[in-house]
């Protein structure tokens, strides 16, 4: 039986996502999952990407997933001692969480420390397709997070010390209570989204993002928005996790508030479309999001920059030297994470530029 808390923030989560649809973020979706996939310590893996891992579940195309994930954050050897020091009752604290620290499950030497639910295996997919994830809804399962600061992130040598502070949400306001007079706004999305690499190129961490999506910490990819990916195997093998109630452009300290939640997603193939893919790009009612990759900062400028130029004239049509104009003169480029070894940068195409108009999630699956 799950906690009474994460039923009344489920509860909270569907009345934002009705209340989004409200005001035209995305239209109606079907809120009745398809399928959905469980976190449980047969059904999440630690820290890693790979195509070897076997598919908890198999859905057809068009299907849409209510998939439970776990966020590392608290997930230690006694998370409801860790939380109860924070005051945060037994009760509150996620079965899951409390299943999988029994588990005892190890990212290995060399890889991440999230907890990722899948693969899922999408029907139809191959190497070569374009996978369409559409977040239809990103529902908090607990009434509060985890973030941590110290030595390390961006600001590394400000304190001396890492601490983790547990901050509270008030769902029916959207609101995190970060300190007494400060509430940062939520905005609930999973940092990591991710197809299987290419078998060539393995078992990967799930720490540094790459064309296969995963750790992008891409704060704009919240209810109502798209995600693009690349697929470089049979059933795309999709997996996700590292949930956030909230985060700024660079998740400077190196994590966000770190807080379990339950995406709806739903999954569309593109056939043949996925071929000349070197990243994800995004999209929601508003923007288009092209992003580009690189450990140096300087260099994923330099990326996200061509890769954008490319992307508006494969896209719209637009000659590169028009491309060029356009991304000098109306297009921002910011900071998605710097801090996972592999930073990203996204460019930000308002749609309000082009004039000839594509319906966004009109045509039903």
């Amino acid at each position: 039986m799950r906690a009474k808390s994460t039923i009344v923030s489920i509860a909270t989560g569907l009345a934002l996502a009705a209340s989004a649809q409200a005001q035209g973020v995305y239209p109606p979706a079907k809120y009745t999952p398809d399928a959905v996939a469980p976190s449980t310590p047969k059904t999440v893996i630690r820290g890693s990407i790979s195509y070897a891992n076997p598919p908890i579940l198999h859905v057809k195309d068009g299907a849409t997933v209510l998939v439970e994930t776990l966020s590392h954050g608290g997930l230690t050897n006694d998370p409801v001692k860790f939380f109860g020091e924070a005051g945060i009752p037994a009760k509150d604290v996620l079965p899951d969480v409390v299943a999988m620290s029994k588990a005892g499950l190890s990212s290995g030497a060399g890889f991440g420390g999230h907890y990722l639910t899948g693969p899922i295996y999408i029907e139809g997919a191959e190497p070569g397709d374009m996978l369409e994830v559409r977040i239809l809804k990103v529902t908090p399962r607990t009434y509060y997070g985890v973030n941590n600061v110290g030595p390390g992130g961006v600001a590394a040598d400000v304190l001396k010390e890492r601490t983790a502070k547990v901050i509270r949400f008030d769902v029916k306001r959207g609101v995190q209570l970060l300190a007494p007079g400060v509430e940062p706004v939520m905005r609930p999305f999973m940092g990591i989204m991710a197809v299987a690499p290419p078998p060539d190129v393995g078992k990967v961490s799930s720490g540094p993002p790459g064309a296969f999506g995963g750790n992008m910490d891409f704060r704009r990819l919240t209810a109502g928005s798209t995600l693009y990916l690349p697929v470089f195997n049979k059933g795309a093998l999709f997996v996700t996790g590292d949930s956030h109630a909230g985060q700024g452009d660079g998740e400077i300290s190196g994590n966000a508030n770190e807080s379990s939640m339950a995406p709806l997603l739903q999954f569309i193939v593109h056939k043949g479309e996925g071929k000349a893919m070197q990243y994800p790009w995004a999209e929601d009612a508003s923007n288009y999001y092209v992003l580009g990759m690189d450990e140096d900062l300087g260099k994923a400028a330099s990326v996200a920059a061509v890769q954008t130029l490319h992307w508006l004239h494969d896209h719209k049509g637009l000659s590169l030297e028009d491309a060029y104009h356009l991304s000098s003169i109306g297009v921002d480029f910011a900071i998605s994470e710097a801090v996972d070894k592999n930073l990203t940068i996204y460019a930000t195409i308002p749609k309000a530029y082009f004039k000839t108009k594509t319906p966004y999630w009109t045509k039903a699956k």
